[in-house]
Parts: structure tokens; C-alpha cells; sequence
């Protein structure tokens, strides 16, 4: 890969290879990339799992760039079942074990987010790998299920079920399985029944989303659908009994829907016996009146006839319950029932299970201090939460392995771990430790107001005591923009290395500032769903340039070597800022973001309404304020990305040359938008310290 510069940064010429190696006289300092290199290489954990009925868990863990899965019973010292060797992008994810935890299932390679789309091939292997089940068997044999994705075992253990596209397999762990079912769209999750002998499928077809019926006994026979709406049926749940299904009926507003307005979700029962479906509830108008909750958070139905379930209608993500028995109807029936919700107000739930008894409530919460993630207990009668995770971590994931609970942490100084409690005893299966010579710096919380009055939070990053001053310094601007930045490492992969490269920045002498900009999650309905957001008008650019100037309002800050850097959608702020503010940001490192607001059409809106849309698309994009750009910029992108266009990066780079304006481009043949190898993202960071040095005028150590 060679990188191509404008006219402007000719002088910058920088020859790269396809591995990532820098050369040359404009290569990092040694010492640079040997300190940042550690702290990207340090282990980071994610997808923990747990066993139904003993106490063994499971999850990935990625170190030094390499992945491999670990097994630990109780919180005790885990052992590697896996044994890859290589930083060559390949992911492992959707890990299952067993009810009894003797067998493991998991997914050898594609991309979580986008599973039945073509594997990638970040390492750029002559034969690319496939998206495969794989299943470790109790005598330690690894055997291949097949292509497919997300795993799942019956209760009784005896059936492993996954998908692919729309195609069902089924089989014996250990044994090839046979596809029993095939269905046009998308089957995007798996439920069994409690008696495992039938499968609930959700099943994505673009416009809307089914729930079918898969009969373990009847395999050959066709599903049977539930009755289907016009909208998405989601998030299915059996009754413990198995006689009836509890799911989510949503319907999508158009972009022009009035906030508050409307009925855009409802909770459904379907009786399996009868075939009968009615409504327990229906959301009413106001706050709440549109179904969201996090990835992964699903509607659980209890032995005592209570169906709990996310809502925001208090404006913060709390969860409810409802009375319905197991025939589906009840004290919740129809839609003039009232929730009573069981967590706090004025803070926002995570994930939550219920204990093996149904006793207790186990959830993750940011209760007291929206920028402060923990693992909390209470009684489901309502009783007040008793905190399970130390004061100095944040956890916002939570799972059951039998008797034992088990949380993932991240503090100051360590990246995503598991915390196992049992018998309230604690266990470190793993501690990730800082890489010698390196000092992490706890991040400061800081509020500033934006210029519409909103309180913003943020996470400020200050160089080593005793540093000279005054510093250059960055705003840092997340990506999602459903995401929140910890003054700790992030529990998600991609965000977890932008807080270590932040501590490096800092580390660096730089003063960094992490802003949490409205349309960001953590701080209640009206914040990510604030007016005029992203195409709408881009209002949370408001919060980033707020941020900008807070920094320039320092007495430790150099007011004329003020930078920005994100991904994503940090990169379209990056880009905004860079088009709207260079009198303010004085260069900025965009990794693939959006450039291009627009979109071809709005089905539903007349042609003044399309118009209106297209025109406020148009003043949100970068590209819209380009004749007032002046700052450099250094953009990188992955061109197999998925989920931000490669040609978003293309079109910017087009329009800089024309009015040479002064850039850096670099592309990773392969990657996907969340660079998989660690060794794309050191390099990366690379490139952006370089460039940022270069740009603010900052002497390397």
C-alpha cells in the first residue's frame, strides 16, 4: 500500500506495506511504538458466558492482537481451550456452553455484526476463512458444525441449533447437523423452549420481522408461523410452562413522526396451544413511546406469571413487569395495565438476569452517577439495590454460570476482565496489568455547557504532573453515536484502544478531552434522542465545538494548537469540525467517518417533506461547509467496511484535492470498520500521532 498525500503534504511522503510497517524518516520513535504497542497488546476480554447448571464459564480473550477462548470454574484459574497463534483478524464470538458445561460452541471467524454477509479477510489470506461452528467436545476434541453463526443448546443438552441466512441447522453436538427449515430474509435469533422441543425463530425480512415455530418432534413439517403484523416482531420469550410466547410487536416511525406521539410498540402473548395472540400491553403516548433497549437485552417471563421487559417511560431505561399467567392472560391483560418498574429512576439499566431461584433482580446500572457503571442486587419486591462490583470498577455486562455470578470490569488501569462471585466469595480469574513504564493516569470528569445550554460530560486526560506547559490538546469524539466514554476502558473492543490511546496522547503531553455529545447513551431518553441530531441538523456538533472552546479556555492549553480526532461517527464530527471550526481545530484524524449526510429517498413524505429532509441532510454533512475548510486532515479506512461506506472517504478525498486542501490518506486493504487485527490499529494510531506531532507542532520525546 503506498499512501497518497495532496500537493500540500507532499513533503510528507510516506511509503507503507501492506503488514503496516512504518518507514523512512517519518517513522514513529521507537519508544513510541514499543509503549503504545504495549498497551494495545494488553488482554481484553469479551463475550463472557455461563453455564445453565454448573458454575464454569466462559469468554474470548484478545492479547497481544491474538485470540483465544478460556474456561474458568467458580472464578478459578482459567485455562486456554483454543490455541491460535496469530494477529491475522480471524474473531472468535457468539460463545455457548452446555446446561451442564462440558461442551462449548462458538463462532470461528466472520463478523458479529454483519454474520451472513461474506467473512472478512483482514490478514489477506490466499484462501479467505469461513464463518464456522465449531464445538469443543468434554474429551477435548474440537469438531466443525459448519458455516453458520450463534450458536445454541436445547435445555436438556441433547440439540445444538444455529443459522445461516435463512437456513435453520440442527444436530447432536459433536455429530454433523442437517439444515430442517429454510425461510427467505434473515433467522437473526434462536429461543427453546423450556421442555426443548421447540425452537422460536425471529426472523428479519427488511420491511419486517416474523417469529416462526420450529417442532423438534415434527422436524420435517413446514414452521408454523405466529400471526404476523405489519411491523417487527422481536425479542420472544416462552412461559416457563412452554404454552405461550411473550414478544415485542414495534412499528418504525417516519422521520418526520412527531416526538410522543403515537403507540409504537406493544408487548404480545401467543398462546401456542390455540394458536390465539392478544395484547398485554400497549405503550402509550409520550416518553417511551418508541421500543429501544441495548443489543443483547431481552424480555424474560417468570415461574410467578411476571413478564419483565425495558421501557423508557420515565425518560431512563428502567426495567418493568407485568402480571400475565401462563396462558397469556392475566392482571396485565390489554393495554390499560401500568408496569411497575423495578429499577431506579434517574438511571439507565445495561444488562439484568434473574437469579437461578427468581429471588433477586441482578442488573447493571448507573445509578447515583450517570458516568459510573456497577453490578447491583435486589429483591423483585422493590427493595433497594445492594451493590456487587467495587466502587474503583465499571461493569456493564452481567451473566449466570450456575451458582455463581460473573460480571466483566474495566478500570482506570485494566481493560475488560472477569470479576466471579460465588458463595460471596470474589475471584480474579485474570488481572490485566499496566505494561512496564507506563503510568495510567485516572481521567478527570468534567461538565461544560454547550452553547444551547445543554450539561455536557466529559473525561479529560492531563499530562503527567511537572510536564511543561501549556499543552497542545484534542477533543476525542466517539463513534455509534449510541455510545458512552468511561473515565475508564471501555467494555467494548473498539472503544477500549481509543481510551489507551488517549492515556498515550496524554502520556504524550498532550490534554485530551473525551466528550459524551447528546445523541449518546447513558443519560436518558431526551439526551439521545435530543432535536435535531445527526441528519436532522447535526445539533450534537453543538456539544464539540462546546467542547473545543472549553479547552481553549484553559490556562494549560496552547489556544492555537487545538486538534480532533474519532471513528465513525466521531469521524463525521472530526469532518464537521475540520469544515465548520478551522479557526479552532487546527487538524484532525478521521477514521472512516460519514462525509455525505444525504440519502436517496424517504418513503412516506410528500415531495415538500422529502425535499425539507434532503435539504436539512445536506447543512448537516461535512462536505455542505468544505469552501471553509482549511485544516489538514488524516483520514483512514478499512475498504471492506460494512458499516460506513468506503466511498464516504473517496468522495471527501475528491473534493479536498480540488481545493487543495492539505490531507493524509491511508487505506487497510480487507478490514472491516472495527479494525480485527491489533496491529491495524497500532499502526493506525501510528499515523495519527505522526500526523497530529506534525500538524500541532509537538516535539516527539
Amino acid at each position: 500500500m503506498t499512501l497518497r498525500l495532496s500537493l500540500f503534504a507532499a513533503s510528507a511522503l510516506l511509503a507503507t506495506t501492506v503488514s503496516g510497517a512504518v518507514s523512512g524518516a517519518n517513522a514513529a520513535p521507537t519508544q513510541d511504538k514499543t509503549q503504545l504497542g504495549a498497551l494495545l497488546a494488553m488482554p481484553y476480554a469479551n463475550g463472557l458466558t455461563g453455564a445453565a447448571k454448573s458454575a464454569r464459564l466462559a469468554w474470548v480473550e484478545r492479547r497481544d492482537g491474538i485470540r483465544n477462548i478460556l474456561i474458568s470454574d467458580g472464578g478459578a484459574a482459567p485455562r486456554r481451550v483454543t490455541a491460535y497463534t496469530q494477529d491475522d483478524g480471524t474473531d472468535l464470538w457468539g460463545l455457548a456452553l452446555s446446561p451442564d458445561g462440558r461442551t462449548l460452541a462458538f463462532v470461528e471467524g466472520g463478523d458479529a455484526e454483519y454474520p451472513n454477509d461474506h467473512a472478512p479477510n483482514a490478514g489477506n489470506a490466499a484462501i479467505p476463512g469461513k464463518e464456522t461452528v465449531r464445538v469443543l467436545l468434554p474429551d477435548g476434541r474440537t469438531t466443525t458444525a459448519g458455516e453458520g453463526h450463534s450458536p445454541v443448546f436445547s435445555p436438556d443438552g441433547r440439540l445444538l441449533a444455529f443459522m445461516r441466512g435463512g437456513a435453520l441447522l440442527v444436530g447432536q453436538p459433536g455429530q454433523t447437523p442437517r439444515v430442517v427449515m429454510t425461510t427467505p430474509g434473515e433467522i437473526t435469533a434462536l429461543h427453546w423452549s423450556p421442555d426443548s422441543r421447540r425452537l422460536a425463530l425471529e426472523i428479519d425480512r427488511g420491511s419486517h420481522s416474523l417469529i416462526a415455530l420450529w417442532d423438534v418432534r415434527n422436524s420435517s413439517a413446514a414452521p408454523m408461523f405466529l400471526p404476523a403484523a405489519l411491523g417487527h416482531d422481536q425479542n420472544a420469550t416462552f412461559s416457563p410452562d412452554g404454552r405461550a410466547i411473550a414478544f415485542v410487536r414495534a412499528y418504525h416511525p417516519l422521520m418526520t413522526a412527531e416526538r410522543g406521539k403515537g403507540h409504537f410498540w406493544s408487548l404480545q402473548v401467543y398462546d401456542t396451544a390455540s394458536g390465539a395472540e392478544h395484547t398485554l400491553w400497549t405503550v402509550p403516548e409520550g416518553t417511551g413511546n418508541r421500543f429501544w433497549a441495548p443489543e443483547g437485552m431481552d424480555l424474560t417471563w417468570t415461574r410467578s406469571g411476571q413478564l419483565l421487559f425495558p421501557w423508557e417511560g420515565s425518560g431512563w431505561l428502567r426495567l418493568c413487569a407485568l402480571s400475565v399467567t401462563a396462558s397469556g392472560s392475566g392482571s396485565g391483560s390489554g393495554s390499560g395495565a401500568t408496569p411497575r418498574c423495578l429499577t431506579s429512576d434517574q438511571a439507565e439499566i445495561a444488562s439484568y438476569r434473574l437469579s437461578a431461584d427468581e429471588t433477586r433482580l441482578l442488573y447493571t446500572a448507573n445509578i447515583g452517577d450517570p458516568d459510573h457503571w456497577r453490578a447491583w442486587s435486589q429483591p423483585l419486591d422493590n427493595s433497594q439495590p445492594v451493590a456487587l462490583s467495587a466502587p474503583n470498577e465499571q461493569v456493564m455486562d452481567l451473566t449466570l454460570a450456575g451458582p455463581a455470578i460473573a460480571m466483566m470490569a474495566t478500570g482506570t488501569d485494566q481493560p475488560a476482565h472477569p470479576v466471579v462471585l460465588q458463595n460471596t466469595v470474589r475471584h480474579l480469574p485474570v488481572t490485566p496489568a499496566a505494561p512496564n513504564g507506563f503510568t495510567f493516569t485516572p481521567p478527570q470528569v468534567v461538565h461544560f455547557r454547550s452553547e444551547d445550554g445543554r450539561d455536557i460530560h466529559g473525561q479529560l486526560f492531563l499530562p503527567p504532573a511537572g510536564t511543561p506547559g501549556p499543552h497542545p490538546a484534542l477533543v476525542f469524539v466517539h463513534g455509534g453515536p449510541r455510545r458512552q466514554m468511561l473515565p475508564a476502558f471501555n467494555p467494548m473492543g473498539y472503544y477500549s484502544n481509543a481510551y489507551a490511546m488517549n492515556q498515550f496522547l496524554a502520556s504524550r503531553g498532550y490534554v485530551v478531552l473525551a466528550v459524551n455529545y447528546r445523541s449518546g447513551t447513558g443519560y436518558g431518553v431526551d439526551f439521545r434522542t435530543a432535536p435535531g441530531i445527526g441528519r436532522a441538523g447535526a445539533s450534537e456538533y453543538k456539544d464539540v465545538h462546546a467542547a473545543g472552546l472549553f479547552l481553549r479556555s484553559r490556562s494549560d492549553v496552547v489556544p492555537g494548537k487545538i486538534g480532533i480526532w474519532g471513528g465513525s461517527w466521531g469521524g463525521y464530527l472530526t469532518a464537521l469540525a475540520l469544515a465548520r471550526n478551522s479557526d479552532l481545530f487546527v487538524a484532525g484524524a478521521d477514521f472512516h467517518g460519514v462525509h455525505d449526510m444525504t440519502e436517496p429517498d424517504h418513503s412516506g413524505l410528500s415531495p415538500e417533506e422529502k425535499q425539507r429532509e434532503k435539504d436539512s441532510e445536506w447543512r448537516s454533512s461535512p462536505i455542505a461547509d468544505i469552501a471553509h475548510w482549511r485544516s489538514p486532515v488524516l483520514l483512514i479506512h478499512g475498504d471492506d467496511d460494512f458499516n460506513v461506506e468506503f466511498e464516504q472517504s473517496v468522495l471527501l478525498v475528491r473534493m479536498l484535492v480540488e481545493r487543495n486542501i492539505p490531507f493524509e490518506d491511508h487505506v487497510f486493504p480487507g478490514e472491516r470498520h472495527a479494525f480485527l487485527r491489533t496491529q491495524d490499529w497500532l499502526q493506525a494510531y501510528l499515523w495519527t500521532l505522526h500526523f497530529l506531532d506534525a500538524k500541532l507542532d509537538v516535539q516527539p520525546h
